[in-house]
């Protein structure tokens, strides 16, 4: 069981080297990624993906959003619906995205949602990731609601610089089944 207040500290210590990302680093490191996600079997078998928004300093996937529409894939990503829970909605555009009571690109009104078991891939950000698959969300827990009703390969989106050894976790915290960074895939559980 991960210590609330060591989870708060690693938390803010991810959140603090994220935020002095370069906007040059953030470009070339989420070009990087996109390409080997681009490039993977997940992404070619794959008929429905899940992805997200990025904001602020956050790994950018938009590139794999607009290839997965080009190839006329179904795609989708995070809509909150409320403080506890977020839905997955239906994308059709990149184009003229409203915000959301974050201030993150989301889809607009009225979404179609869709199931979250209907996904072949889904692309999934963090604050911090373990090779283990370990992951450490915001801290509201939207992902870990939403991976439990997931069946398809769950890919974790981050950073080398936020991939460490160990995170303090709970019992509730999903683990990711593969990770992408700016330098490989990496397979944590064998899926």
């Amino acid at each position: 069981m991960g210590n609330p207040l060591q989870k708060i500290e690693v938390r803010n210590g991810l959140k603090r080297i994220e935020a002095g990302f370069s906007e040059e680093y953030v470009e070339k490191t989420s070009d990087a990624v996109s390409g080997l996600i681009l490039q993977s079997r997940e992404f070619r078998d794959a008929k429905a993906v899940f992805g997200f928004l990025s904001f602020g300093h956050e790994i950018s996937v938009d590139r794999v959003l607009l290839e997965a529409l080009r190839l006329g894939k179904l795609v989708a990503v995070p809509h909150i619906i409320s403080a506890t829970e977020m839905l997955a909605a239906r994308l059709e555009s990149l184009q003229d995205l409203p915000l959301d009571r974050y201030g993150i690109r989301t889809t607009p009104e009225p979404v179609t949602a869709v199931p979250p078991d209907r996904f072949d891939l889904v692309l999934v950000p963090g604050t911090g990731f373990t090779p283990e698959g370990c992951r450490m969300g915001r801290g509201a827990g939207y992902y870990d609601r939403f991976l439990e009703r997931v069946r398809g390969v769950t890919l974790g989106v981050t950073s080398d610089r936020l991939l460490l050894q160990e995170l303090p976790v709970d019992d509730h915290d999903r683990k990711v089944d593969m990770l992408v960074t700016e330098t490989g895939l990496i397979r944590c559980n064998g899926k």
